[in-house]
């Protein structure tokens, strides 16, 4: 409870300092150094198709970017006495590179998961490699991403493509969609899941509306619809269908 607040008081500090502000970012503008902090409120924790928890959630985040790097930090925080479960209390570090190559963006990571699991589960550490493309066509962007565990659970792998599409109505305002589904090999299921069968994972859909209220503060309603293909996969899962809500408020220099 002690780091909720001090995360939240930190956010409001943040913020106070965005609104004041006077000058303006243009939009889509590449910036060499930017850093930024988001506090994201969750109807409930779903994670590569997989719902970990129904219960409200806070997720916040910190990046920091420097010549096409980002180091970001990631952790989900239950705001309710949640049932004891394994790989809900986690904490996420990851280092990311970003470059486009004529029109294709090319976008390596990696991630390390810091988990806190209940007295007597086992949850390891972790760490995944992953791979992220992505091409224009017209108004939309279609993307795959690739993730490979190289620590604590060799051999598990997942990816996912979609299509994506963003139109910003206004200087402040933005609207975000995209359609995707997700596969994992047999390891990853039987890690995440409990069944050891290489399969479609997921279809879902996701959509955000990002509104500035000053050039580096923001509010970003969002929802999530995603639901498990395999129907021995769903099986093991007790909300295999699920829509997830939220609200995120954040900034972004």
């Amino acid at each position: 409870m002690r780091i909720r607040v001090v995360l939240c008081l930190m956010l409001i500090l943040l913020c106070y300092g965005a609104f004041a502000q006077d000058s303006a970012r243009p939009a889509g503008e590449r910036r060499t150094f930017g850093y930024g902090a988001e506090s994201d409120f969750n109807s409930a924790f779903v994670w590569r198709g997989i719902v970990w928890s129904t219960r409200p959630v806070m997720q916040p985040s910190g990046w920091v970017s420097a010549y096409g790097f980002t180091l970001n930090t990631w952790s989900n925080l239950t705001l309710s006495d949640p049932p004891e479960s394994v790989h809900l209390h986690t904490t996420e570090l990851g280092l990311m590179y970003e470059r486009d190559w004529k029109k294709l963006r090319i976008e390596p990571s990696i991630e390390a998961y810091l988990n806190r699991p209940p007295a007597e589960i086992e949850d390891p550490n972790t760490m995944e490699g992953s791979l992220k493309l992505s091409y224009p066509v017209g108004p939309l962007r279609i993307f795959t991403r690739h993730s490979l565990d190289v620590l604590a659970y060799g051999g598990s792998y997942s990816g996912e493509g979609g299509v994506g599409y963003e139109a910003h109505f206004t200087k402040r305002s933005a609207l975000a969609l995209n359609v995707r589904s997700g596969w994992a090999s047999s390891k990853f299921n039987d890690v995440y899941i409990g069944l050891g069968k290489a399969a479609l994972s997921f279809i879902g859909v996701e959509g955000s509306l990002t509104y500035h209220l000053k050039p580096s503060l923001y509010l970003r309603p969002h929802f999530e619809f995603s639901s498990i293909a395999d129907r021995r996969l769903r099986a093991y899962l007790s909300s295999p269908t699920f829509v997830n809500f939220g609200l995120a408020m954040g900034i972004d220099f």
